[in-house]
């Protein structure tokens, strides 16, 4: 009788097989590495650690498969890789294609294993990249939030809450994310989960510790505050921050020391504590005055009213960091914007299915992780073809990634895999975007929605009154 550890290494070895060409980024044993570091102890069996994290990336990068699928997925090209009929008949015979030993296996998987897989790719092709891209030889991070939704379960809602605008029993609970993104390959870095009444600077703070002196943190409008500013500098790091808020409303462009005529340097005194919502401790550990350099320019956008816009930058060296280079700098924040598009647009984690806030939050993680590697895979296009990182569509690598991964599975440890995986590198470079500064869209939908009533009380307050009329 074929014993289950053959079966094991069958599925783990033949899975990994068409993703060799990224096994330098996350391979079984790093996987397994993690789990032995969250001091995660497993049986000799299907599930393991490995298997469960890589059924799991199959079930996000098919964002409408279920779990059955995912298994049935994933036991289907081990099965493709199998010996002889009969070896095949007894494999069969021996791993059920029932998904609660695998969803079991998923719940049981400790919450740092996922994120260390998840930081690792991001680090790994990070140090890969290197010095390929960067803003006036330094390093760019741009940070942003966002929220998605999950089911409505009373857990979820005590973990995370739901707007104050949705009626109990009417609305689903939501998270509050905010992303550390790296400018140069635009992977994830990091990720803070937080409540949805939660604000994103507490959540920015936590997980601010990947910079380094030299980096510079861009970002938008609502990270614009004394305090971040001030422990940039203190870190050693800069920040390109668009102006907000009282000082924006109060600005008047004639005082401070004169650059230019777009530009000045001012100087701003340390806030009122009560104003920052910090312990006194990190007040009195915030400088008296900051030093900071304000540059303004104009949008132009054709059929609409020329706008102004104020930064607010610790670059305070007209010489180093010249004025157009700091504007062009902002205008590519825009991109942070279009990366959380693809992860909540494409990936579809806008709505996320888990129903334990573990398992929401490993959800995410794997999204994430699911990114990274398809930002993997489009660096290794552009280096292998000469192509523009950020020119390229992540929407069509992902969809030509779904058409070719059977064939990968199907054809992997041959030649034959090889000349495939070349051919969907080049279809993912020659995939450009076109370049389209200035263009404006307007958020509306052309198709109509049916025309069912909106969910205004708790369903069981409307099945109840369903039964009273047919009664």
């Amino acid at each position: 009788m074929a014993r289950i550890a053959h079966f094991r290494d069958a599925l783990k070895n033949d899975f990994l097989k068409h993703l060799s060409t990224l096994n330098d980024l996350l391979s079984a044993n790093d996987i397994e590495a993690a789990a032995i570091d969250a001091h995660y102890s497993w049986r000799d069996r299907v599930w393991n650690p490995v298997m469960t994290v890589w059924t799991f990336l199959i079930q996000v990068l098919h964002p409408d498969a279920p779990c059955r699928q995912a298994v049935a997925a994933v036991l289907a090209e081990a099965a493709s890789e199998s010996g002889n009929s009969n070896a095949k008949t007894r494999w069969e015979s021996k791993i059920s294609p029932d998904p609660s030993a695998y969803c079991q296996a998923r719940g049981r998987l400790p919450l740092a294993v996922f994120k260390a897989a998840f930081n690792q790719v991001g680090h790994r092709l990070q140090e890969k990249i290197q010095d390929s891209y960067r803003w006036c030889g330094r390093r760019i991070w741009m940070a942003d939030g966002s929220t998605v939704s999950m089911p409505d379960t009373p857990p979820l809602q005590k973990a995370f809450g739901q707007p104050p605008n949705q009626k109990p029993g009417c609305g689903f609970p939501m998270a509050r994310i905010v992303a550390l993104f790296a400018w140069a390959s635009g992977t994830v870095l990091d990720v803070a989960i937080g409540r949805w009444g939660q604000s994103e600077l507490p959540l920015l703070y936590s997980i601010w510790g990947l910079l380094e002196q030299g980096d510079i943190l861009l970002a938008d409008r609502l990270f614009c505050t004394y305090r971040t500013l001030s422990e940039l500098v203190q870190r050693g790091c800069d920040g390109v921050f668009r102006l907000n808020g009282p000082r924006s409303r109060a600005l008047d462009f004639r005082k401070g020391r004169r650059l230019g005529r777009d530009e000045r340097v001012v100087t701003w005194r340390r806030p009122h504590r009560g104003t920052l919502r910090i312990s006194s401790r990190q007040w009195r550990r915030l400088p008296e005055a900051l030093t900071v350099r304000l540059i303004r320019f104009h949008t132009q956008v054709p059929g609409y009213r020329s706008q102004r816009i104020i930064l607010a930058t610790t670059l305070l060296d007209p010489k180093a960091y010249p004025l157009e280079e700091v504007v062009a700098l902002y205008r590519d924040r825009w991109t942070v914007e279009l990366r959380l598009r693809e992860i909540k647009t494409t990936l579809k984690m806008d709505v996320l299915r888990c129903k334990s806030e573990d398992a929401i939050r490993k959800e995410i993680l794997m999204h994430l992780l699911a990114y990274n590697l398809i930002r993997a895979l489009m660096w290794q296009a552009s280096e292998a073809h000469g192509r523009p990182l950020h020119r390229l569509s992540f929407a069509g690598a992902v969809q030509r990634l779904e058409v070719m991964a059977p064939y990968l599975w199907l054809f992997a440890g041959t030649c034959r895999a090889t000349r495939l995986y070349a051919l969907l590198l080049e279809w993912i470079a020659r995939d450009r975007l076109p370049y389209r500064p200035g263009r404006i869209e307007p958020r509306v939908v052309k198709r109509r929605p049916k025309s069912y009533d909106r969910l205004d009380r708790p369903r069981c307050e409307l099945r109840a009154a369903l039964l009273r009329q047919t009664g």
